[in-house]
C-alpha cells in the first residue's frame, strides 16, 4: 500500500510550526458560516477552498445529481456515510444507541459492554434504523404553490400547500422500488424541492463500542471541550438478493454503494481543511424578532422544567434495576441532551448578545419597509408579532399537547391508536402526516418500542406529571380529558418500590397523583398479548371506544384538544406561507453575508479548517485532544470509566501506526470551523481529497446558540477515526474490519516518526490525573502549563505576526 514518506523536521522548524499553530489558535477564525445545498457547491469560492486546503474539483462534491456528498446519508433522522464497498455506515454511537438497547438484555448488556461481529453472520438487527440514500433533487416550487396562489384563508392555503406536497410525494413513490421522497421547504418557504432517497430497511450492527467509550464524560462533558469521547458505531445495509430494498432476511446481502468515502489514515492536523457532509436538523437563523423573543422567555424555560422533570425520573429510577436502566436509557440520553441543549441555548442568547443585534436589525427593517412603499412588506412585521401574540397565549397547553408522546409510554401508546383510527377515516393524502398508509410501518415500530421500553413505576412517575401539569394550565386553557382526577394529599412515605421518591422535590407537584396513575396502569389492558396490535392493525374507533381500557378513554378524551391544536398550528402556517418570503425578502436587504437556507434535515455541506478558539478570557482551546488527556480524565466512576481490555492496550498506543506524529499520541477528537446542527451527529467529515477523517458528533458550549445566530466562535467537535482504528487493532483485534477500510496492512506497521528528532511522545498512560505535562517533542519550545515559562523568541514571534495581521 502506498503511504506518504514520514516527516522530520528539525528542532528549530518544529517549534516555528507550533508558533503558527497557536498563532491559529489564539486569531479570530475565518468566517465558515453556511450549511451549504448541494446545488450551491459549484458556485462556492473555487480560490477560497483551494487556499483552505481543498483539493477536490467542486464538481466532485456535487454536480447534476452525483458526487462525493452522495456518501453521506441519513440515518433515521442523524447522518451517516457509506465508507466501504461492502455498505458498511460509520455513524455516531448515541445515533445508534436506540438500535444497540433495543439487542440488549440483562445478559448481553451491549450498551456497556460492547459489541463486535467477527463475521457477517454475526451482525445483530439494527431495530427500527433505516438508511436512506439520495437519488435526485428537482425544484417543484411552481407545483406546491399553484393551487394556493389566490386563496385568502390561511387555514385553507395551508392545507392547499399540504397536500399538494403530498401528491408530490406520493407520485414520487408510486413506481415502487423503494423510494422514499420528500418535500422540503426553504427561504422561508420561498422555494421548495423533492428529494427522492432510495430506503434500506435492513441495517445491521457490526461495531460498537462500550458506553465507556461512547459516552465518556457523559452529561458533564456533553457541549463542552476539551472531549475525549469514541461517539463512534459501525452498521452495514443489507438488500434483497437483486439489489432491491428489502426487509430483514437471511437472503439478504450487502448493499453496494455508488459512492463510499475512503479512510484517510494518516490524519489531520490543526489547520487542515475539513468539510462537514450530513443532514442538519433546524436553524432558527431567519426567524422574527418577536419569535425568537419567545424561545427565550416561553420556549426554552418550558423545556428546562418539563424535560428537567422527566430527566430526573429516569435517572433516578433507572439507577434502582440494571433492566429497568436499560429500558430507560435511549429516553434519558435523548432527554438529557434537550435539556442541556435547552439551558446553553439561553447563555448563548446573553454571550453573543442575540436579541439586541435582532432588535437593531428589526429598527433596520422596519425603515427599509416604509420607505419601500411596498404595501405586503410594510405589513409584514406587524403580522409576524400578531402570529407570535397568538402563539404566546395557547403555549402552555398546546406545548404540553406535544410533549406527551415523548413522556408515558402507555398514554403515547392509546393517543396513536386513536389517533390513527380517526384519521383512517379521511383520504389519505388529507390525513396528518404521521397516519399516513406510508408511515404505517414506522408508526407500528414506535409502539413496539413504548411497550419493550415500558415499566410501571416509570411510566406511573411519567403519567403523574403529565397531569399534574395538565391541572395547572391556566382556566380557559384546561384540559377536559383530566378534570375528574383529584389530587391526593401530599407523600409522606416512600415510593411503593423502595425507591425514593423524588416526586416532592422537582416541581410538578405530581407526588399527589402517583397513586391514580399507578391505579390506572394496574387497570390497562394494552400491556396483554397482541392487545395493542390488534387495536392498531383494527383502526376503528368503535372498537376503540368499547375496549374499555382506561388509557384508551383518556387519549379519547384527549383526541379533540389535540386535533384543535393541530388546527390552529395548521392556521399559523398558511399565515406564515403568506409572510414568510416577504419577511426574507426584506431580511436579504439589511444582512450581508452568505445566502444559504435555515437547516430542514436535507443534505448540506459545511467546509471549515481544523482550529482552536478562545471560550472566554483567559482561556485558549488548543484543537485536539489524545489518550493522554482521557486518562488523565479517569476516575473509576461513571462516566469517567474505561473499560479493563482497553486500559491494558494505552502503554504501547504511541508505538502503532495510529499516534500522531505531531502529538505524539493516539488522537481522539479535534475542533474545526464547521457550521453544524443537530442531524449533523454522524455527519462524515472528510479532508481536502475527499477522504474520511471523522464523525462530527457535538459542539462547544459557546456555540449551542449558533442555531440562531452565526458566531465566530463555532466550533463542532469531530471524533477522530485514528482512535476508532486503534480499537479495532489494538483492543478489539478487528482484522476483517480493518482489512475492509482498506487499512489493515498497517496494523504491522509500526510508529510513524515523530516530528522533531524521531523521539516518541509520553506514552498515554504516563501522565498522572490532575497534572499536565510538558509533552517531550514540545521541550525546549516551551509550554503553556506547569513550571516552565514560553520562551522570549516565541512571545516575540506571536508578537510580530499580531502587528502584520493588523496592518
Amino acid at each position: 500500500m502506498h503511504t506518504r514518506p514520514h516527516l522530520v523536521l528539525s528542532r528549530s522548524a518544529r517549534c516555528l510550526g507550533l508558533a503558527a499553530a497557536v498563532s491559529l489558535v489564539a486569531s479570530p477564525a475565518r468566517a465558515d458560516e453556511g450549511q451549504w445545498m448541494p446545488g450551491q457547491i459549484v458556485e462556492l469560492d473555487r480560490a477560497k477552498l483551494s487556499a483552505m486546503g481543498l483539493e477536490l474539483p467542486l464538481e466532485q462534491l456535487w454536480s447534476n445529481n452525483t458526487g462525493l456528498m452522495r456518501a453521506a446519508v441519513n440515518l433515521s433522522g442523524c447522518s451517516a456515510a457509506f465508507v466501504s464497498a461492502e455498505g458498511l455506515i460509520a455513524t455516531n454511537h448515541h445515533c445508534a444507541h436506540g438500535a444497540i438497547q433495543a439487542v440488549s438484555s440483562v445478559e448481553h448488556d451491549y450498551i456497556k459492554d460492547g459489541f463486535l461481529a467477527r463475521t457477517r453472520a454475526e451482525e445483530l438487527p439494527g431495530k427500527g434504523l433505516t438508511v436512506r440514500v439520495l437519488e435526485r433533487i428537482d425544484d417543484v416550487t411552481a407545483e406546491v404553490l399553484a393551487g394556493a396562489a389566490d386563496l385568502t384563508d390561511d387555514r385553507a392555503r395551508a392545507q392547499a400547500i399540504d397536500r399538494a406536497r403530498k401528491q408530490i410525494v406520493d407520485t414520487c413513490e408510486k413506481p415502487g422500488g423503494g423510494l422514499r421522497c420528500e418535500v422540503a421547504a426553504f427561504y422561508n418557504m420561498s422555494l421548495f424541492q423533492r428529494f427522492t432517497y432510495r430506503e434500506l430497511r435492513d441495517v445491521r450492527l457490526v461495531y460498537a463500542p462500550p458506553s465507556a467509550i461512547g459516552e465518556f464524560g457523559g452529561e458533564i462533558d456533553n457541549w463542552m471541550w476539551p472531549r475525549h469521547t469514541g461517539d463512534f458505531t459501525l452498521l452495514r445495509a443489507y438488500v434483497g438478493p437483486g439489489g432491491e430494498p428489502a426487509d430483514r432476511a437471511d437472503a439478504n446481502v450487502p448493499y453496494k454503494p455508488d459512492v463510499w468515502l475512503p479512510v484517510a489514515h494518516a490524519g489531520v492536523k490543526a489547520g487542515d481543511f475539513v468539510a462537514v457532509l450530513g443532514y442538519p436538523g433546524n436553524t432558527e437563523r431567519y426567524l422574527p424578532l418577536s419569535e425568537v423573543e419567545r424561545y427565550e422567555s416561553q420556549i426554552f424555560p418550558a423545556r428546562i422544567d418539563i424535560v428537567g422533570e422527566w430527566v430526573a425520573i429516569l435517572e433516578e429510577l433507572g439507577a434502582t434495576d440494571p433492566a429497568r436502566g436499560i429500558k430507560v436509557a435511549a429516553s434519558k440520553k435523548s432527554h438529557a441532551n434537550r435539556l442541556k441543549n435547552a439551558r446553553g441555548m439561553l447563555a448563548g442568547f446573553s454571550a453573543i448578545g442575540l436579541l439586541d443585534r435582532r432588535r437593531a436589525e428589526e429598527a433596520e427593517l422596519e425603515k427599509w419597509a416604509q420607505d419601500s412603499g411596498d404595501r405586503s412588506q410594510r405589513e409584514a412585521l406587524p403580522a409576524l408579532r400578531k402570529l407570535s401574540e397568538e402563539r404566546k397565549d395557547s403555549f402552555a397547553h398546546d406545548y404540553l399537547l406535544e410533549q406527551v408522546p415523548h413522556g408515558p409510554n402507555l398514554l403515547g401508546l392509546a393517543i396513536d391508536l386513536v389517533r390513527r383510527a380517526r384519521e383512517r377515516q379521511k383520504p389519505d393524502l388529507e390525513r396528518s402526516a404521521g397516519y399516513m398508509d406510508r408511515n404505517e410501518k414506522k408508526l407500528w415500530e414506535r409502539q413496539e418500542r413504548r411497550l419493550r421500553d415500558f415499566d410501571p413505576e416509570v411510566d406511573a412517575h411519567l403519567l403523574a406529571s403529565v397531569i399534574a401539569r395538565a391541572q395547572a394550565l391556566p382556566a380557559a386553557w384546561k384540559l377536559d380529558a383530566f378534570k375528574d382526577m383529584s389530587p391526593e394529599p401530599a407523600a409522606t412515605k416512600p415510593a411503593a418500590d423502595g425507591a425514593k421518591d423524588m416526586a416532592a422535590k422537582t416541581g410538578s407537584g405530581r407526588e399527589r397523583y402517583l397513586k391514580q396513575a399507578r391505579q390506572l396502569i394496574a387497570r390497562t389492558k394494552l400491556l396483554g398479548e397482541g392487545k395493542a396490535q390488534a387495536l392498531f392493525d383494527a383502526a376503528d374507533p368503535a372498537a376503540l371506544a368499547a375496549s374499555g381500557d382506561p388509557f384508551v378513554a383518556l387519549a379519547l378524551a384527549l383526541a379533540p384538544a389535540l386535533e384543535a391544536a393541530e388546527a390552529r398550528a395548521e392556521t399559523r402556517a398558511g399565515a406564515a406561507s403568506r409572510l414568510g418570503p416577504a419577511y426574507f425578502s426584506m431580511l436579504r436587504k439589511v444582512r450581508s453575508g452568505p445566502v444559504y437556507p435555515d437547516a430542514n434535515g436535507t443534505l448540506r455541506l459545511s467546509y471549515a479548517s481544523i482550529q482552536g478558539y478562545k471560550p472566554r478570557e483567559g482561556l485558549l482551546a488548543t484543537p485536539q485532544t489524545t489518550l493522554t488527556g482521557q486518562m488523565a480524565k479517569v476516575t473509576g466512576e461513571d462516566p469517567f470509566t474505561m473499560p479493563e481490555r482497553v486500559l491494558a492496550a494505552v502503554p504501547k498506543a504511541r508505538e502503532s501506526y495510529w499516534a500522531d506524529p505531531i502529538l505524539g499520541d493516539v488522537p481522539i477528537d479535534f475542533l474545526s470551523t464547521g457550521d453544524t446542527t443537530g442531524g449533523n451527529s454522524g455527519s462524515p467529515v472528510i479532508n481536502g481529497r475527499g477522504e474520511f477523517v471523522g464523525l462530527n458528533f457535538d459542539r462547544v458550549w459557546e456555540n449551542i446558540a449558533g442555531d440562531f445566530g452565526y458566531s465566530e466562535r463555532s466550533r463542532n467537535v469531530v471524533v477522530d477515526v485514528r482512535y476508532l482504528l486503534w480499537l479495532l487493532d489494538k483492543v478489539e483485534d478487528a482484522d476483517a474490519l480493518l482489512h475492509e477500510l482498506g487499512v489493515g496492512g498497517l496494523r504491522v506497521a509500526g510508529a510513524r516518526a515523530q516530528v522533531g528528532e524521531g523521539t516518541p511522545g509520553p506514552a498515554a498512560a504516563g501522565a498522572a490525573a490532575g497534572r499536565e505535562t510538558c509533552p517531550q517533542e514540545r521541550r525546549g519550545c516551551g509550554c503553556a502549563s506547569g513550571s516552565e515559562s514560553t520562551p522570549w523568541w516565541l512571545l516575540g514571534g506571536l508578537l510580530w505576526i499580531g502587528r502584520r495581521r493588523r496592518r
